[in-house]
């Protein structure tokens, strides 16, 4: 059977166009923002890999040896990631996230003897600079996909703080009691 001059042939599921994702990229500007930002977190988190381990350590350990200086040039910087963030138009959540990360890097490092290990281990520049490079990426969905991540990452840190409270405090009331 031969088909009909103005039949309009049907389109089998192989000519069917496929739904892509339109990635932004960033302007010169951005992407000038960016390097500087990747650099930093690179010398504050992950400057020197320590021989014979897959262990990456940064200024920030080194600085975290200071009681008060080393704190303070550390927020610095984050606070440098964070700016770098705002001027580049990265959603509040995700801001929001960045300082959760930062606020728990700076409670890791207030543990005595333990602080500095747990802080190479945090690395907070490092995940701050990633949150913006997915931020950068995805414009559109940047903002919806954070907060679910935010609220647990939120929730994961206020258990972990009120416990160390909670324990804190039964430690502190036992020993009392011991005496």
């Amino acid at each position: 059977m031969e088909a009909n001059a103005y039949q309009v042939p049907q389109r089998g599921p192989q000519e069917v166009p496929e739904l892509t994702t339109v990635r932004i990229l960033p302007t010169p500007a951005e992407q000038a923002e960016l390097t500087i930002i990747r650099g930093l977190a690179k010398v504050m988190d992950e400057a020197v890999t320590l021989p014979n381990t897959n262990l990456k350590v940064g200024l920030d350990a080194l600085l975290g040896l200071l009681p008060v200086v080393g704190d303070v040039g550390s927020a610095a910087i984050g606070a440098y990631i964070l700016r770098a963030a705002t001027r580049l138009g990265v959603p509040s959540v995700v801001i929001a996230q960045m300082l959760l990360n930062l606020l728990i890097d700076a409670v890791l490092g207030m543990v005595p003897i333990f602080g500095d290990y747990l802080d190479v281990l945090y690395k907070a520049n490092v995940k701050n600079v990633a949150l913006v490079e997915r931020a950068i990426e995805n414009r559109r969905t940047a903002a919806a996909s954070s907060w679910l991540k935010l609220i647990g990452t939120f929730t994961a840190f206020a258990l972990i703080v009120g416990g160390g409270i909670v324990g804190t405090v039964f430690v502190v009331k036992w020993l009392w009691n011991a005496m």
